[in-house]
């Protein structure tokens, strides 16, 4: 089992109004997208793009399901600028990580569109995994142009391939196999135009948790210039299946504390473990507090809803008998009334004018209270007697007091 933790930044950068990149990180499935195509179709592609691949990754397994949710997304995109001419020519770049189950093992499966990047960091040193799609990264392939060169080439902003403009795009797919330590990189354009790899690998292996790195790798960006936006998510892979015979490339030992010599790593608690490798405290003090403090509301709102439900009586009548009971009519959330007496009274005891009152319950405040409404409420009153008739030689005679 592979077990991973990414964090992700993404910011306007310092010369832009708007941010045209999106970003993507859930448990298994990760992604940067930077858009172009005016002030809002940039932003509108990107996030179309992002949304296409969250809900096509949250079912995906395979690498054939990876490259048909980025297939998918270049529709999601083209469909976004259909029949709006403000949109016309929108696209986005994108660079997505899915972590899949293959016979042979975990694997971690990169597709790229663009030249959003992705990188692996492994033993102190940093590896570009994807090819750029732009103009300048073809020069660079065939030989035409040095690295130096590109950095300041003119036509280095320039896209070959991007999600959107065409029904159909090509995919490239890369395959990694993690092992304990691995930091994977995803990252667009604005990051790696600003920041040296000498910069980006001090950063990756100096800050373990993946979240303030990106934050940190952002940051360095904009105080180098910010001249784009810039997005960021930075996967590391805790735990993973034990690597068997030689490594493969792109994978990397452990970045972070390694176990001192002579110890073996198997036999470590889950507690060294997680200290190892940074992982934060399951529970700390803060989240200990927060849920006594949670469970202390819960305690005291059930406390309040039961004393204020028992804190009412009322009067009504059942099988034809005048009762009290406990509670508020029709009870309140999971706290019903309950039957405390029943009187001597029965429903003809009371006057009709009041009988339906009484059906219908009459709240008190207390059961004494409630003894003394019935009390009140049958004293004095005397049923009117039945008139009896009797015959007397073939005439009636009524007989009014029986």
């Amino acid at each position: 089992m592979t077990v991973l933790r990414a964090g992700s930044a993404t910011d306007p950068g310092m010369v832009r109004s708007s941010n045209q990149d999106a970003v993507l990180a859930e448990v298994t499935a990760f992604a940067v997208a930077d858009g172009m195509g005016g002030h809002a179709g940039g932003e509108i592609a990107s996030a179309a793009a992002v949304e296409s691949l969250r809900r096509s990754l949250a079912t995906t397994t395979t690498a054939e399901g990876l490259m048909e949710a980025v297939r998918q997304a270049n529709r999601a995109v083209s469909d976004a600028a259909d029949g709006d001419a403000d949109l016309a020519g929108m696209g986005t770049t994108a660079v997505v990580a899915l972590l899949v189950g293959t016979e042979a093992g975990d694997r971690l499966l990169v597709a790229n569109v663009g030249d959003s990047r992705a990188y692996i960091f492994h033993d102190g040193s940093l590896r570009q995994v994807t090819e750029d799609h732009s103009m300048v990264g073809e020069l660079l392939r065939d030989g035409s142009i040095t690295a130096e060169e590109a950095v300041h080439h003119p036509q280095r902003h320039v896209i070959t391939r991007v999600l959107g403009t065409s029904p159909d795009v090509d995919v490239d797919l890369f395959e990694l196999r993690l092992s304990e330590g691995d930091r994977v990189l995803l990252c667009s354009d604005g990051l790696t135009n600003e920041v040296s790899d000498e910069e980006i690998i001090r950063v990756l292996r100096t800050i373990v948790d993946p979240s303030e790195a990106a934050r940190d790798l952002v940051q360095r960006a904009n105080a180098h210039g910010g001249n784009d936006n810039v997005s960021v998510v930075v996967v590391d892979a805790l735990i993973t299946e034990p690597l068997s015979g030689p490594v493969a490339i792109g994978t990397a030992r452990p970045v972070g504390p390694v176990a001192p010599a002579g110890i073996d790593k198997g036999d470590e608690s889950w507690f060294a473990r997680r200290r190892r490798l940074g992982m934060r405290r399951a529970v700390t003090f803060r989240v200990l507090f927060f849920i006594l403090l949670v469970a202390g509301l819960a305690y005291g709102a059930v406390s309040f809803l039961r004393w204020y439900s028992n804190a009412n009586y009322f009067v009504t009548a059942k099988h034809g008998q005048v009762v009290i009971y406990q509670g508020r009519q029709g009870g309140l959330l999971w706290f019903q009334p309950k039957q405390v007496e029943v009187t001597s009274s029965t429903l003809t005891d009371v006057p009709p004018a009041f009988r339906g009152v009484v059906v219908s319950g009459v709240d008190e405040p207390s059961l004494e209270a409630a003894r003394t409404y019935v009390t009140k409420l049958v004293a004095g009153y005397q049923p009117t007697p039945t008139p009896s008739t009797t015959t007397i030689s073939g005439a009636t005679t009524t007989n009014p007091g029986g």
